[in-house]
């Protein structure tokens, strides 16, 4: 990204004069400190992403990357500066780590009104995800979408077509294991996999604090997915975390993960696709995931300055680069639609599966204990799959234990 194709996109949206007298962001050079949770490759991409911002601001921001490891250990460290007034001046967060500190984080609502390019331009869930508390709290930074990846090479050889729906799902499910003795599926989220399902069938989930899940279509849901297991057409993750392993190996022909875990995928022998979740009877539902960017900086000049560096990562240009160097989304449609992401797009199967799901796709709901119940969820979801549970069993003690951790 050049300052020039910068100067002349603002020239284009007819901003100059306004460019023209903005003040600087301070007499003296500025520098934000980033908190962050990447690594590998995607370090890599922010670091050159951030490189760039320091050399091209000119208005003497310099912001320095800090690593705090992994996300748990990221969100650890943040509650810790919060209760020793230690915080830095912008973090990657997710929306339910700041539910027991919003008094820390700047609303965004006056900076976006008076000092943001197009804000209707960032996807419509992650604008309402950053709203949730009611003023803005966050802006998406590193989204990502799940898909649905499979073999390719032996869905042809299968005679098998990607599924599109949940009885798609099933009936190929019977042809693999017949023909293979694999299961057809596996999930990397068992939390997520129950909420979407029960939304693809028409119920809510948690709303207003107050279950709904609980309801014959969320039943029906659960039944679902637990026949997939109990028919041996989808397989738990187990000891190795995450399907992309198993995929990889061979063991399970298709499993859903995150859009940016494509890079861990290390097909044997055989040629992997990508393509959008099967819909369920009502509709098509797909969580997001991925971190978004607050601010905490309370002196003026670094809060100029880190909303500069927000500005900058969130552009069009910059967050299409991030996009293809980390398979993560762009947060804009106008990224989305720009001449080098679609140019992207034709050679990358992720990228088209994910663009395809984007109008289906929800974000997490912040509700009490929120990350106690998704891991709750999750434990209760893999105990019923293993014990063999009837779904109604399954279910009342989903509900009961969930309704603990709403009313505690």
């Amino acid at each position: 990204m050049k300052l020039k194709s910068i100067l002349v996109s603002i020239l284009g949206a007819g901003l100059f004069l306004a460019l023209a007298v903005v003040a600087p962001v301070s007499a003296e050079p500025v520098t934000v400190e980033f908190w962050h949770a990447m690594s590998g490759g995607l370090q890599d991409a922010l670091v050159a992403l951030t490189d760039e911002f320091n050399a091209t601001n000119g208005q003497d921001i310099t912001v320095e990357l800090v690593n705090q490891g992994g996300y748990g250990d990221l969100s650890k460290k943040l509650m810790a500066s919060v209760a020793a007034d230690t915080l830095p001046d912008m973090a990657q967060v997710y929306n339910n780590w700041i539910t027991g500190y919003l008094d820390s984080v700047v609303a965004l609502d006056d900076l976006v009104a008076t000092n943001f390019d197009n804000y209707d331009d960032i996807l419509e869930s992650y604008r309402n995800e950053g709203a949730e508390y009611g003023p803005i709290y966050t802006i998406g930074f590193n989204k990502s979408i799940q898909i649905f990846f499979y073999n390719k090479t032996q869905f042809a050889e299968l005679g098998l077509e990607v599924p599109t729906t949940w009885e798609e799902l099933e009936a190929a499910g019977k042809v693999a294991l017949e023909a293979t003795g694999k299961p057809i599926v596996g999930y990397d989220d068992l939390f997520g996999l129950f909420q979407q399902y029960v939304q693809q069938n028409g119920s809510g989930f948690v709303v207003d604090g107050k279950i709904e899940f609980n309801s014959p279509e969320g039943l029906e849901a659960l039944t679902f997915i637990l026949n997939l297991y109990k028919n041996g057409y989808a397989r738990l993750a187990g000891e190795d975390v995450y399907l992309s392993g198993p995929f990889g190996n061979g063991d399970v022909l298709a499993y859903v993960g995150s859009s940016a875990g494509a890079a861990y995928i290390q097909p044997k022998d055989f040629e992997y696709g990508a393509a959008p979740l099967p819909k369920g009877p009502v509709k098509g539902s797909v969580p997001q995931a991925g971190t978004n960017l607050a601010l905490f900086a309370q002196d003026a000049a670094k809060q100029t300055a880190a909303w500069e560096y927000i500005k900058f990562l969130t552009s069009a240009d910059a967050t299409v680069e991030w996009a293809i160097a980390t398979g993560y989304l762009p947060v804009r449609t106008s990224g989305f639609e720009s001449a080098t992401y679609q140019a992207f797009m034709e050679e990358n199967e992720v990228a088209q599966a994910a663009y395809a799901q984007v109008g289906d796709q929800y974000f997490e709901p912040v509700f009490n204990n929120s990350y106690d119940i998704r891991s709750l969820i999750s434990t209760e979801i893999e105990t019923a799959i293993l014990e063999e549970k009837t779904p109604e069993d399954a279910m009342n003690t989903i509900v009961e234990k969930v309704q603990a951790l709403l009313d505690n």
